[in-house]
């Protein structure tokens, strides 16, 4: 019974995160986790094909409005919205559907590094994932296999579609633009995990999941300031960076402690910075 192979369903899987995770599938497949099937459930309709040994079924529906949750080994929730309430309403829908399902199901909920407070403009989304931690927590004391990874930033080719990332910025700039800019009047400092061993730490973790509820932190512990990194973009793209005055004597951090992953799970990172902007730029 081991030996059989398993299905993966994917809640939220319009954005980085899901699509991440089926890049990964096709170009390396998941058979080290016995994954041979994946089900993206969105709002937003995506679609890619099916490949030998990776079966992918698409379900275009919202979350809040989803009759049932298809039979599956595992589940990545990774549902995040811009409103609270949407949020809400989301999980109490997935709650219901979840406890139609088996509880040998084991579940990831992928949350944020800004539950720790760090970042003031996070403050909204980081109270709702909280809360959604507490859920999840709720549901390993009910005996159901559950796990917390806390995301912090990452790279990989879907980023260059998002727009809220100065990483995506200065690679548009570079690509597209005469020279980059760095808007930063205070140094901010970030770390960025490939997303491909974004994949298989959170691969990793889900099926490491059980009713104590484990937490871990998921991103690189490579700290770069934004200044630093628009030089070593620009570098690459042989393109001038201008950097504007610092002006504040503010300094925002943002990136993970991972001795707990790296300790319990033996988890690595095998992409440092340079190669993993390499991987997407050239």
């Amino acid at each position: 019974m081991e030996n059989k192979l398993k299905t993966l369903t994917i809640v939220g899987a319009s954005g980085f995160l899901g699509r991440s995770i089926v890049d990964y599938a096709k170009e390396k497949k998941l058979l080290k986790w016995k994954i041979n099937k994946i089900t993206s459930i969105s709002r937003r309709r995506i679609y890619e094909k099916s490949k030998k040994n990776l079966y992918l079924k698409y379900i275009t529906e919202d979350i809040k409005k989803l009759k049932k949750l298809p039979k599956t080994d595992y589940i990545i929730y990774a549902v995040n919205s811009s409103n609270n309430k949407n949020d809400k309403n989301a999980l109490k829908n997935f709650i219901c559907m979840l406890k139609k399902l088996p509880k040998k199901t084991k579940i990831l909920f992928t949350s944020s590094g800004a539950v720790y407070g760090k970042i003031k403009s996070k403050k909204k989304y980081s109270k709702s994932k909280i809360l959604t931690e507490k859920e999840f927590k709720k549901l390993g004391k009910q005996g159901y296999k559950v796990s917390i990874a806390r995301l912090f930033t990452f790279i990989g080719k879907r980023i260059l579609t998002e727009k809220k990332y100065a990483i995506s910025d200065f690679i548009k700039a570079g690509r597209f633009h005469k020279k980059i800019v760095v808007k930063s009047k205070f140094k901010v400092y970030r770390s960025y995990m490939h997303s491909y061993d974004m994949v298989k730490w959170l691969l990793t973790i889900l099926v490491n999941s059980n009713i104590k509820c484990p937490i871990y932190n998921v991103g690189s512990n490579e700290n770069i300031s934004l200044q630093n990194l628009a030089r070593i973009i620009g570098d690459i793209f042989n393109k001038p960076v201008e950097i504007k005055k610092i002006s504040s004597k503010k300094i925002e951090r943002y990136a993970p402690s991972i001795k707990k992953a790296q300790k319990e799970l033996k988890l690595k990172i095998n992409y440092n910075l340079r190669t993993s902007l390499y991987s997407i730029i050239k």
